[in-house]
């Protein structure tokens, strides 16, 4: 990508990069930047669906997710030249392949979580992600994390025993080791889209298309030999063409090129989309309606990420 425009940011000035996202640009790029990715949330929560619907294993999905997608992905940079404008350097192509691994990594787990659990559990693990990312950024900035941080991550956690009913009425009870396999794959998951989403922030000279495009590339190389055929017959592959075309060929471009442009706080703050989303999903499609325990321990892990969020900006 040919970088325009800078910024000045503790001290010193940095580039920023155009939204690459086919949109005209405004006068308040960080405005839309807002806008595109709180689309992008909103359209992720209903991934779980999707998976749950497609009826086959973790690496299937993910693998043929990344065929889809990189089908779709390859179309896009060539309609916007997005071969021609990028600027090719080794760092970039590291940071992508590594951002690549960790993402489809991030998509295995978070599939394998939905077939053990239901899609709110699920979703409400995988939402501490905003911790690791700031702590990704603490660490990049060479300072130990705040106490207070400390102490809404232990918080949040107190959420998480909630919502996963791990306290509360069945907390005399063990949960069954496919709850929680799913809860520790959720947030492996959570994690990993964390280092994905922090290389991306670091990324430079590389316009999202062909970024993501690489990503996919990669994913495909790596899981196609270990997955399964898709049931061309009885449509399911569809739900997974979905994931590929819509969640990753054009979601993930919006995240990436948002990605430039946002704060890593304000990417955490509107992560709040995608559980919203996800929770209304569990609760129309498959009646999963949470208990006041699990509601409870929702509004806790809400309250500790903003509260975290809004005390680091």
């Amino acid at each position: 990508m040919v970088l325009r425009g800078a910024r000045r940011e503790h001290g010193r000035v940095t580039q920023t990069a155009p939204l690459a996202t086919g949109i005209p640009s405004s006068r308040n790029p960080r405005a839309r930047a807002s806008v595109l990715l709180a689309l992008a949330m909103a359209g992720w929560g209903t991934i779980g669906l999707f998976s749950i619907q497609a009826g086959t294993d973790a690496i299937t999905t993910t693998a043929w997710r990344c065929v889809f997608g990189a089908v779709t992905l390859l179309i896009l940079s060539f309609a916007t030249r997005s071969f021609r404008t990028s600027i090719w350097t080794r760092r970039a192509v590291a940071l992508t392949v590594v951002g690549g691994l960790a993402l489809v990594a991030n998509w295995a787990f978070l599939f394998f979580s939905f077939s053990q659990t239901t899609i709110t559990v699920t979703t409400v693990a995988y939402h501490l992600e905003p911790f690791f990312l700031v702590a990704l950024g603490a660490l990049a900035a060479r300072r130990a994390p705040r106490r207070s941080d400390m102490a809404w991550l232990l918080v949040a956690f107190c959420g998480l025993l909630l919502a996963t009913q791990f306290l509360g009425p069945r907390g005399t009870q063990p949960l069954e080791p496919s709850q929680l396999l799913g809860v520790g794959a959720a947030l492996a998951a959570g994690a990993l889209y964390a280092v994905a989403t922090f290389a991306a922030q670091h990324t430079r000279g590389i316009r999202p298309y062909p970024m993501t495009l690489i990503q996919c590339v990669v994913g495909a190389a790596v899981l196609l030999p270990f997955a399964q055929g898709l049931r061309w017959g009885d449509g399911s592959w569809i739900w997974i063409a979905v994931m590929g075309i819509v969640h990753t060929g054009l979601l993930y471009s919006i995240l990436y090129s948002t990605a430039r442009v946002l704060s890593t706080i304000t990417i955490a703050a509107l992560s709040f989309v995608n559980p919203a989303v996800a929770v209304l999903v569990d609760v129309a499609v498959y009646g999963h309606l949470p208990d006041a325990f699990q509601l409870l321990g929702i509004a806790i892990i809400t309250g500790a990420t903003l509260a975290m969020t809004l005390r680091n900006r």
